[in-house]
């Protein structure tokens, strides 16, 4: 009772204070900024400046070929450029990967199909995703750009090694074979009730690139995301989102006023806006983008019609309070029903909807509740912050891989609060190995000229190194050791119940099975504006995309690393099936 009444006055407390105080604050919270930052380069050693400049300049980035270039810049500044030629490492073997390289080699000058097929062979090495240890994430934290070379070299032949196979009679069995060795790599979208779309711009970022998984499961506002990956053609969906995607949003007028923006004031009552992000788990604009998503993508549509229309698999994940209903939906679990539905149950009871009915078509295609009225009617869905991972029907996650042979998890997770909590990212931080000090390029045949990206010329010679041993490990420990320690106690304080809802929304994620890997993409809280992702604003979208894919490029050269050979073998598969039925 003292808590909701404090609460009440919280937001009764913000939604008096005029919007020019807002306004003030704001400016001097961005002089604030400046000035604090002005400080600290003045405080910084010449080397941490010139460091820290090149890391801003790869973060202002437009463009994927941008920031290769400025990541490029970044990695001469720290040596980690010298660190990816040297194909030494203690991180994975790279006698055997050097060995298969060769071999490769030989083989692809010499035509010799044989003994190509030899190695594509389901007990070859080349179908293994992680052959040698070259998919540790520690061989990605060092270079922005990427790994050792020798690994992109040697993933280069093997893909050449598919292309010659393909050229030849090689029969389609065998690259089903090698593709059942390799397993699948699912895109999972978790969450995202305020971030909600940074998923698209992640979607945006591995289309561009070639790297989207045909399989994509979603689960609270991922599941819309999902669906609206699902129902359209990659050509389709990248038409979308090169362009502007607010443009049939704002053509909807009574969609506008549908959800809040025809009412101006509700801009400006940020008690308001607070309160509903709290009790209700969603910001204005995800509300929106969610109405836009089942109104005018995915309609009556199902999932079997979703997987015949477009080859995708589209799953979703719900928590049904009746254990008789699947917890993952698909064309092979729940063929029949509707993908809106999904949605609304996937976010959880009194979400959107206070009771979400889960929907279907019969054999008549008539729409019809999926269970029977009895238990239609008594039963509810939870959000996935309030549900059990391990539950009595099983994970959905552990289904998932089941179903489609998934092994390989590329996780959006749209909560940059848990960043510092998240193990599975990349994190690329200061390195103080013997590589990691300044160097002087003064030669005009050197790769990269300081000179041609307005940095200062400073003498490298003379500099100390971007960090000191001792420190650096010492702060890298206890920070996560503190990360580990903090989050250890918020997963027993949900298991005895003690966790409120909105404190478990912030905290706790849900669980894909220990028997796949991971990696985890996940935006950077000074990348966003908490501020105007509470307000709700209509331009949102964009810029959660925007967000969004800038945050998927330090991670597409692991990504590329583990899939590229996959996604080889699924092309081949694909072009193959469409030449012996090009109808279908």
């Amino acid at each position: 009772m003292l808590t909701q009444w404090l609460l009440s006055f919280i937001y009764a407390t913000l939604d008096r204070i005029p919007p020019v105080v807002w306004q003030v604050l704001h400016v001097v919270g961005d002089i604030l900024v400046f000035w604090a930052l002005k400080l600290v380069n003045y405080l910084r050693p010449q080397s941490r400046v010139l460091y820290h400049k090149a890391n801003k300049e790869v973060e202002n980035c437009s463009s994927y070929e941008e920031w290769r270039e400025k990541a490029a810049v970044v990695d001469e500044i720290t040596g980690s450029s010298l660190w990816r030629r040297n194909f030494f490492s203690g991180r994975y073997d790279f006698r055997s990967v050097l060995e298969q390289y060769a071999y490769l080699q030989k083989a692809l000058d010499s035509k010799d199909v044989e003994a190509v097929r030899d190695r594509f062979s389901t007990t070859g090495p080349c179908m293994l995703r992680n052959f040698a240890g070259i998919v540790d994430r520690r061989l990605f934290t060092k270079s922005l750009r990427g790994t050792k070379l020798l690994i992109e070299l040697y993933l280069e032949k093997v893909i050449e090694g598919l292309d010659l196979l393909d050229s030849t009679s090689t029969a389609t069995s065998f690259f089903q074979r090698c593709k059942l060795s390799l397993g699948t790599t699912a895109l999972i979208l978790q969450g995202g009730s305020l971030f909600g779309m940074f998923h698209l711009g992640v979607i945006k970022g591995l289309l561009y690139q070639g790297l989207v998984p045909n399989v994509i499961c979603g689960s609270s506002m991922g599941s819309s995301v999902a669906a609206l990956f699902g129902s359209l053609p990659n050509e389709e969906l990248a038409e979308i989102l090169s362009g502007d995607i607010l443009d049939p949003i704002k053509k909807d007028v009574d969609l506008l006023r549908s959800c809040g923006y025809g009412n101006m004031e509700q801009h400006l009552n940020l008690g308001t806006l607070i309160q509903n992000l709290i009790h209700h788990g969603y910001s204005q604009d995800v509300y929106l983008f969610i109405q836009f998503v089942c109104k005018y993508i995915v309609k009556d549509l199902t999932f079997e019609e979703a997987f015949q229309a477009t080859g995708k698999v589209l799953s979703i994940v719900i928590h049904p309070t009746d254990k008789s209903c699947t917890n993952l939906l698909n064309y092979v679990t729940a063929p029949n029903v509707l993908i809106r539905s999904a949605i609304n149950c996937s976010l959880g009871s009194g979400v959107i909807s206070e009771d979400p009915l889960l929907l279907c078509k019969n054999l008549d295609n008539q729409i019809e509740p999926f269970l029977i009225p009895e238990k239609a009617t008594k039963c509810k869905y939870l959000a996935p912050e309030n549900a059990t991972m391990v539950e009595d029907n099983g994970s959905p996650y552990q289904r998932l891989t089941e179903l489609f042979n998934v092994n390989n998890f590329i996780l959006s997770l749209a909560r940059p609060y848990l960043a510092p909590l998240v193990v599975n990212d990349l994190k690329h931080e200061i390195k103080t190995s013997s590589y990691y000090y300044y160097k002087h390029y003064s030669d005009p045949n050197d790769a990269i000229n300081m000179a041609d990206f307005n940095f200062p010329q400073f003498n490298f010679t003379e500099m100390e190194p971007l960090a000191f041993k001792l420190k650096y490990h010492m702060e890298r420990k206890l920070k996560n050791i503190a990360m580990m320690e903090f989050r250890h106690r918020m997963e027993v304080l949900d298991n005895l119940g003690l966790l409120c809802s909105w404190i478990k929304r912030l905290t706790i994620d849900e669980k894909t099975p220990r028997s796949a890997t991971e990696i985890t993409i996940v935006p950077r809280i000074k990348s966003l504006s908490p501020i105007r992702i509470v307000e709700g604003q209509l331009d949102n979208i964009p810029y959660g995309i925007e967000s969004g894919e800038k945050s998927t490029w330090p991670v597409l050269s692991l990504i590329k690393t583990r899939c590229s050979v996959e996604f080889k073998l699924d092309q081949i598969i694909r072009e193959r099936r469409k030449k012996a039925n090009p109808y279908v």
